[in-house]
């Protein structure tokens, strides 16, 4: 019996010791922290630029002679006609003269060939002049317009008023012409004017100086861009 208790008591113990036994569970491991991607550095937009606009064509009338004033005769139209008056003054024959093209355009030619009637050359000459003057004098100035303003109304004054010897009209030509793009028909009157240089040439300085003695430039600025004026009216005009 005693043998019988002694083996039970063993047995109660070897369950309670199991029972006390803990089998130690591996620790998981921190996952690791997934790489942070760095977040990417944003380049600066370019600014977009505005399309460019496409260059404006600028459309060249051309007309055709298709009557003249000695076509009758047998005449050729004299070379004259269609130059420009800068281009006459690169001749030879016109290398001591300024050259000037007066006309008139109109529908009628009985009209036109009026108005050349009345033409007075000496009295045209000066407002001729001016013109010229005043288109180179806006072409030499180019950004200083505003500035010498009332220095250019000044010397269109004096060219106004200037008076002309010499004046000679060399030739005088009618055209009939017609429009290539339109069909338009016109007629036109032309006077070929010229000028000896020197006359020009002192009436340009008595201009400059009357304009200078009229109002003194202002500033430093101002005196140095009227001489890049007077500088290119030494180159002619």
């Amino acid at each position: 019996m005693k043998k019988v208790l002694f083996l039970l008591v063993l047995g109660i113990l070897a369950v309670s010791m199991m029972g006390c036994i803990i089998v130690a569970k591996p620790k998981e491991q921190p996952k690791e922290e997934e790489a942070k991607e760095e977040p990417k550095e944003e380049k600066p937009k370019e600014e977009e630029k505005p399309a460019e606009k496409p260059a404006e064509t600028v459309q060249v009338e051309e007309w055709v002679i298709i009557d003249h004033k000695t076509k009758d005769f047998g005449g050729n139209v004299p070379n004259w006609v269609t130059k420009s008056p800068l281009q006459l003054q690169r001749e030879d024959i016109y290398q001591d003269y300024y050259v000037f093209i007066e006309d008139q355009t109109g529908k009628d030619l009985d009209g036109i060939k009026l108005w050349a009637t009345g033409f007075g050359v000496n009295s045209a000459i000066a407002r001729m002049v001016s013109t010229r003057v005043e288109s180179k004098f806006a072409g030499a100035a180019a950004g200083d317009k505003d500035m010498l303003e009332t220095y250019l109304e000044q010397v269109v004054k004096s060219f106004s008023e200037a008076t002309f010897s010499n004046v000679v009209i060399e030739d005088e030509f009618w055209v009939k012409r017609q429009n290539k793009t339109n069909g338009e028909i016109e007629f036109r009157y032309l006077f070929l004017v010229t000028v000896p240089k020197a006359q020009i040439e002192a009436a340009i300085e008595r201009a400059f100086g009357d304009a200078e003695e009229a109002e003194k430039p202002k500033t430093e600025e101002e005196k140095v861009a009227r001489n890049r004026v007077k500088e290119a009216f030494d180159e002619g005009f």
